[in-house]
């Protein structure tokens, strides 16, 4: 062969590779687009090492760094969603509201809805009401992590009921309680472990512009704190849908 069907060869390799980037990079910023869940601020629903697919398309596919959509939004964010977001906190969050087209430089957090625009949310002691409404019911179960033990405060939303837990000494002081009137575009986030997780009552609200998707499903699962070998993938919780 000489060498200039090995420079030919090579640049066709090379085409084939950059197309099928290109091709994976639009499947998942248009339909769905995988994240890893960091912290504990989902507990007892989402663990550490969860890898989730979240639904873009079904919520709205917006331009990068921008709040123009390239497909506009077929499913509504209700409350009791989980949704994944462009932290409006971070500093290049007014520019670029979905963190971009790879979002490589982006913070990404992952929060359950629990006021949609137009709500009236109040927090006191470890219940919620919303529009007047009580949505919290304390149960008699429990969840431990580790060595701390929590209780598990059911949340009853419009069309579905998600189980929240609250430990008994706080890591984050919640000595004040807090009534917000929801904007339009704007939406309240609580992590389901209520004492360890930054959220809207530390930040504020998310703006819908800021919305990635809602998770749909887990498809890995590790533990980085196994204590033994078979106990690192967790296989039971492969194809788990996210509640």
């Amino acid at each position: 062969m000489n060498t200039d069907n090995k420079i030919s060869k090579l640049l066709i390799n090379i085409r084939s590779i950059l197309v099928a980037l290109l091709v994976a990079l639009l499947i998942r910023y248009v339909f769905y687009q995988p994240f890893r869940i960091p912290s504990k601020s989902m507990l007892p629903n989402l663990l550490v090492g969860d890898h989730l697919l979240a639904n873009r398309i079904g919520y709205g596919t917006m331009l990068p760094c921008s709040k123009e959509y390239v497909f506009g939004p077929v499913n509504d964010i209700q409350r009791g969603d989980v949704v994944i977001f462009h932290w409006p906190g971070y500093k290049n969050s007014t520019k670029c509201p979905n963190g971009g087209f790879v979002g490589i430089f982006s913070i990404f957090y992952i929060k359950r809805v629990v006021g949609v625009p137009g709500d009236t949310i109040e927090l006191y002691n470890n219940s919620i009401k919303i529009n007047g409404e009580k949505v919290s019911y304390p149960t008699e179960k429990t969840f431990k992590d580790e060595e701390k033990e929590f209780q598990i405060v059911l949340n009853k939303f419009d069309k579905k009921n998600v189980e929240t837990i609250y430990s008994k000494n706080p890591k984050i002081s919640q000595d004040h309680d807090l009534k917000v009137k929801v904007p339009l575009n704007m939406y309240f986030v609580l992590g389901d472990n209520r004492d360890n997780s930054l959220d809207s009552r530390f930040w504020g609200f998310v703006p819908r512009e800021n919305i990635i998707g809602v998770p749909s499903i887990i498809h890995f699962s590790w533990d980085s704190d196994f204590e033994s070998f078979k106990d690192i993938i967790r296989t039971e919780r492969f194809f788990k849908t996210i509640e």
